[in-house]
């Protein structure tokens, strides 16, 4: 196609589960010394060796892959999964609720009820006071946490530190500690700080809370899976501990166990937003399961427990649409549309779901609301136009790309945008600002085979074939695989006769692309044109045996139809009506195919083929076709009625011929001799 948009995307197909932060390794800084390197290689490479034996062995005879692993893996892109879970809510600082101490208890209450700095003051006073080393421990943890919560966390960290030193069974500290640690980026601190309180309170459901989502961050989901089991062994009902252990196994790849334990916290908490939550995570897997009857119950209880969460909304409307209800489809992407999400990416999606369901208007005022959240939002700024674009808006097109250009710094993506832009200009016929435009992507990227190939389009259009064939090279010399230019070229040289040439152009799409079949056929054409039958049939022959796509082969069929009804041998003239039979009823809706049936029938001078053609004509002036078709189809109609003696109908024929296409010089003829035969008849009858 000419004028196709390019398309340009940050996210290409949905948006990937984004629920823990993996932090960097940072490597520690090491004194160099001075080592036999040969000796040191000799090592290494036999080490490397022996490992990747070990490593074969492994994968050959041990390892067996897990295909719900795959699942997971290739976890479908329709659908929007969740980005964030409960353990965020739940990373909150752990203290006791009192103590014996009224003193240290004021000081516990008055942190919970938010009087931070009443807190820290009475801490600090309590430190000073003649109460034990536990109650210090407390008094410390509790400063601790207020020095976490403020960012201060090398002074967290201290205070939480002494605190363990006044008490070590204060698994509160640990608790606390584990935070202020990875708020610090100190994961394997964080790591053994939770250890540590697991060790002292194993049967604290939120520390083993904490220690699982600890350990899914630090990418152990066998860690964290062990850690919930821990917790639920002594809290069975603790539905968080649950819904946790549900995602790890989810993450993991272990599907029929996450499946297991989301149906645990669905039946025991039937709402509220670990039930949302989950109900969400069970319609995922049973979409991916092609459950799509199960995904639409799962779904519409997530939405019915969380209305306003656009995300969930979106994914019962993608599963309704597979379903076959696209008007209830239609319905819920209204409603997420308008649920208040601030993610540009879900108001992207619904957009693009309307646009599945041809929806170009409400497509746009989806992009327009992403736009008010983030008003640079490239993703959504692109996609924008390109909705204008389908909806033939080309002016609002036009203004939301010169955004694009104006905001960007002659990046990738200016380049991109002024690409588009220069397809919207020549599809409005301002041919000098498209080359203007697409001239300042040759400027800033020499490169860009993308950029000369749409100046050679635009110089095309604009009737300078001379320059429209230079770009065209400029392309392919840039990428000697570019197909599009280099069919691009040979489709003008094929339009313009130099068929010898086109066919040059074709042999050097099919040298990188055997199975390129529709340029095969361009090039049976050109063949066909330089008369040279024997290679046209060959090429036909070879699409038939070898494609598998329906339309290659109805094409192919119509092809050879035309091809034998060249020839004056009776053998070859039954082979074609036989090829434009097989054609015709491949696919009884393409009327192009019925029309070459019906000029092949038409020149075997039978009468019995020539009524058959009447039928396949008439057929075809009553369906909605293209004008050039029925003007075609018109003309032939002409003929058989002129061969039949039925002049005054064939004069008809020719004349609906002409009103459909004045620029059919054959139509204008056959009317002329029509008219004349008319009139001849009518004379002899007048004379008798």
């Amino acid at each position: 196609m000419d004028k196709e948009i390019r398309k340009n995307r940050l996210f290409l197909e949905g948006i990937e589960e984004k629920e823990l932060y993996f932090p960097e390794d940072q490597e520690p800084v090491r004194i160099r010394r001075s080592y036999n390197k040969l000796i040191i290689f000799w090592i290494l490479m036999g080490l490397f060796v022996l490992g990747g034996l070990g490593f074969a062995l492994y994968h050959q005879f041990f390892r067996s892959s897990s295909p719900e692993s795959e699942l997971a893996g290739a976890f479908n892109k329709d659908l929007i999964q969740n980005k964030s879970d409960i353990n965020r809510l739940l990373e909150r600082p752990y203290l006791p609720d009192g103590n014996a101490n009224p003193q240290l208890t004021k000081c516990i209450n008055l942190y919970k009820e938010r009087f931070t700095r009443q807190a820290f003051d009475t801490c600090n006073e309590f430190l000073n006071s003649a109460g034990t080393q536990e109650e210090k421990s407390i008094a410390l943890t509790v400063l601790g946490v207020i020095h976490d919560e403020s960012g201060r966390y090398p002074q967290a960290i201290e205070r939480l530190q002494k605190a363990v030193q006044y008490d070590p069974k204060n698994f509160y500290a640990y608790y606390n500690l584990t935070l202020s640690y990875k708020h610090a980026g100190r994961f394997a601190d964080a790591r053994m700080a939770a250890l540590k309180a697991k060790e002292i309170a194993p049967n604290d459901p939120r520390v083993s809370l904490l220690a699982g989502n600890l350990f899914n961050e630090l990418n152990d989901p066998d860690a964290a899976i062990d850690a919930y089991k821990e917790g639920l062994s002594s809290s069975p009902d603790d539905m968080y501990l649950t819904y946790n252990l549900a995602v790890s196994y989810f993450k993991k790849g272990e599907i029929p166990q996450a499946e297991e334990e989301f149906k645990k916290v669905v039946t025991k908490t039937p709402s509220g937003r670990l039930a949302a939550l989950s109900y969400s995570y069970l319609g995922n897997i049973a979409y991916n399961k092609q459950d799509y009857k199960g995904a639409e119950y799962y779904f519409r209880q997530a939405s019915t427990l969380s209305p306003n969460e656009a995300k969930y909304l979106y994914n019962l409307a993608v599963v309704l649409q597979k379903n076959g209800n696209k008007e209830e489809a239609l319905k819920y992407l209204e409603l997420a549309r308008d649920a208040g999400a601030n993610d540009p990416e879900i108001y992207r999606l619904i957009a693009e779901g309307f646009s599945n369901l041809n929806q170009g208007e409400m497509s746009i005022s989806a992009l327009q609301k992403s736009l008010k959240y983030n008003p640079t939002d490239l993703d959504s700024l692109f996609q924008l136009a390109e909705a204008y674009y389908n909806k033939g808006d080309l002016l609002s097109a036009e203004e939301t790309y010169r955004r694009i250009v104006s905001s960007t710094p002659g990046d990738s993506f200016t380049e991109t945008a002024l690409i588009n832009l220069g397809v919207v200009l020549d599809q409005m016929e301002r041919y000098s600002e498209a080359i203007t435009a697409l001239s300042r992507v040759v400027d800033l990227n020499p490169k860009n085979a993308k950029a000369y190939h749409t100046l050679g389009l635009v110089y095309k259009h604009s009737g300078n074939g001379t320059l429209a064939i230079e770009n065209w090279r400029k392309s392919i010399a840039i990428e000697p695989e570019n197909i599009q230019s280099r069919e691009a070229l040979g489709d003008y040289l094929f339009e313009n006769k130099f068929f010898r040439e086109a066919v040059e152009e074709y042999i050097g799409i099919v040298k990188h692309k055997d199975d390129a079949y529709k340029v095969y056929l361009k090039m049976a054409e050109a063949y066909m044109g330089m008369q040279d039958d024997v290679n046209a049939e060959k090429i036909l022959l070879k699409v038939l045996n070898t494609s598998k796509d329906g339309t290659d082969l109805k094409n192919a069929h119509k092809k050879l139809a035309l091809l034998y009804n060249k020839s004056k041998d009776p053998d070859l003239k039954n082979r074609a009506k036989d090829e434009a039979f097989r054609s015709a009823h491949m696919d009884p809706d393409d009327m192009e195919g019925r029309l070459v049936l019906s000029k092949i029938l038409i020149d075997s001078n039978s009468i019995l083929d020539r009524e058959k053609a009447i039928d396949e004509l008439i057929a075809i002036v009553r369906s909605d076709v293209r004008p050039k078709i029925a003007a075609t189809a018109y003309n032939y109609l002409g003929i058989c009625y002129y061969k039949n003696g039925e002049f005054k109908r064939a004069v008809r024929a020719f004349q609906s011929s002409i009103d459909l296409d004045p620029s059919l010089s054959e139509a204008y003829e056959n009317k002329r001799a029509a008219s004349a035969a008319l009139e001849e008849s009518t004379r002899r009858e007048g004379f008798f």
